[in-house]
């Protein structure tokens, strides 16, 4: 029996070599980015070079965020009329998953359309004035949310009021 067995595997074997099985590696995936990540602030084009900043934070128990755009009008000086700017500022805020990966914001007209949750104010900025102005963003009942424990982006449009 042993004999036979010997005889069997002996016959099996041949001289040419064996192909070596290919390795098939996944090809990696790469993942789309957000077209902007960033905080966004748009001045229309008749709106001095205030200083501004903005910043945002969740508003507790409520999806929402507080955007805060802060204003420093002492650098215009005598480049402002001596009754100021009446400003019209939007402030915005939306979660990335809710939005296309291209999605922008270049406008007020794009807030609009978008459906995206704002909240705007009119107010004057006079020479020589620093001011803080606080936006509640929220959701609207029937519309898009602003969920603050996921990912999100915000920013602030800033119009005279005779350009709107």
């Amino acid at each position: 029996m042993l004999f036979l067995a010997a005889f069997v595997c002996g016959c099996a074997t041949t001289d040419e070599p064996a192909e070596p099985t290919p390795v098939i590696t996944p090809a990696p995936t790469v993942e789309e980015a957000w077209a902007v990540t960033d905080p966004i602030l748009i001045k229309s084009a008749g709106v001095p070079d205030y200083k501004t900043e903005i910043r945002a934070e969740p508003i507790n128990n409520v999806f929402g965020i507080y955007v805060s755009l802060d204003i420093d009008a002492t650098g215009t000086g005598g480049n402002m009329a001596s009754e100021g700017d009446n400003l019209f500022m939007v402030a915005f805020a939306y979660n990335y998953a809710a939005v296309p990966k291209d999605f922008t914001i270049t406008s007020y007209s794009d807030v609009i359309a978008s459906g995206i949750p704002y909240k705007s104010l009119t107010d004057r900025i006079f020479p020589m004035n620093v001011k803080t102005e606080n936006f509640a963003v929220v959701g609207l009942k029937d519309g898009m949310q602003i969920n603050p424990a996921e990912p999100y982006n915000y920013g602030v449009i800033i119009m005279l009021r005779d350009d709107v």
